[in-house]
């Protein structure tokens, strides 16, 4: 049994999305594949290196699949050789920020539970995913993956289809280095430990302009998105700078002067990946182009 999931970008919703505001998200074309089939009992994890191990030391040595194991059972897995393919998430040996292991999560459910909805794919692959997070986190990156497609997610809600204009024209910028989410979202909640006052301020002006932007996209409306999304963006700096997690860093400020247009990091930031957005074509292939010149990543939503 063969199954795939891709990887994400938030458009925005970070940090609002922890204390129930509403997230956008959006697939990327890098995708987690899954091969399940019967066998001696091995894992295969292709990524920016192949390994082989025999599937107790898998287990033990890599503990996303441990956590998965735990939660489907053994017999799900007993006697199986597995095959995890998330290349397309690296560039060399470095890793690209898009999710990976929530799609190598929804993946592995899927190959191993086939008749399941999505959103029951969803539902256990975030029971999965929670496990090996020790509870941290949304769950919205296992949503879109379970999903494959935009959608508007929060806690309560969980994940619901959404269709953006056809007018709002996205691309993905890679900033060249990677930051840990989890590192970022810890420090965020000892700041809402410390000044929980502060933080609740700038949780309800982001969720806010969240609910602003979905009201926009069922609106059909990509000029009122735009402006939601540069709100969002300097809640987002206004955030980083009070709370001094510095997420929204230079590699980010350097990048929104860059493109010119409309731009905000996608997810907790730090690195990874910002979101330049247009309602004119030209203008986002225009930009695509320069980076190309640059030897930036970046690629079209």
């Amino acid at each position: 049994m063969t199954a795939s999931a891709p990887g994400k970008l938030f458009l925005l919703g970070e940090y609002a999305v922890l204390e129930g505001g509403p997230a956008l998200l959006i697939p990327v074309t890098q995708q987690a594949n899954v091969t399940v089939e019967s066998g001696t009992g091995t894992v295969t994890s292709i990524s920016d290196t192949n390994r082989t191990l025999p599937s107790i030391d898998a287990y033990n040595e890599w503990p996303l699949l441990g956590a998965i194991q735990q939660v489907l059972g053994k017999e799900s897995l007993e006697g199986k050789n597995l095959t995890l393919d998330t290349r397309e998430f690296f560039v060399g040996n470095q890793k690209l920020g898009l999710g990976s292991s929530a799609a190598l999560t929804v993946a592995l459910v899927k190959a191993c539970e086939p008749e399941l909805t999505d959103r029951d794919v969803y539902e256990l692959a975030d029971e999965c995913h929670r496990v090996f997070q020790q509870g941290i986190g949304s769950g919205a990156d296992i949503a879109l993956s379970a999903m494959a497609q935009p959608i508007q997610f929060s806690r309560d809600s969980g994940p619901t289809p959404i269709g953006l204009p056809n007018d709002l024209h996205m691309l993905a910028i890679w900033t060249g280095r990677s930051a840990s989410t989890t590192q970022l979202v810890g420090s965020m909640q000892a700041y809402r430990k410390h000044d929980p006052a502060a933080y609740k301020k700038h949780m309800t002006a982001l969720i806010d302009a969240a609910n602003g932007c979905i009201q926009a996209v069922s609106d059909q409306d990509s000029r009122q998105i735009l402006a939601r999304i540069e709100q969002y963006d300097r809640y987002l700096q206004h955030l980083s700078s009070d709370s001094r997690v510095n997420f929204y860093n230079q590699l980010h400020e350097d990048m929104r002067k860059k493109v010119k247009l409309t731009y905000k990091p996608s997810g907790a930031g730090g690195g990874d990946f910002g979101i330049a957005y247009s309602t004119d074509i030209d203008e986002i292939t225009a930009l695509a182009t320069l980076l190309e010149q640059e030897q930036i990543i970046s690629f079209v939503l």
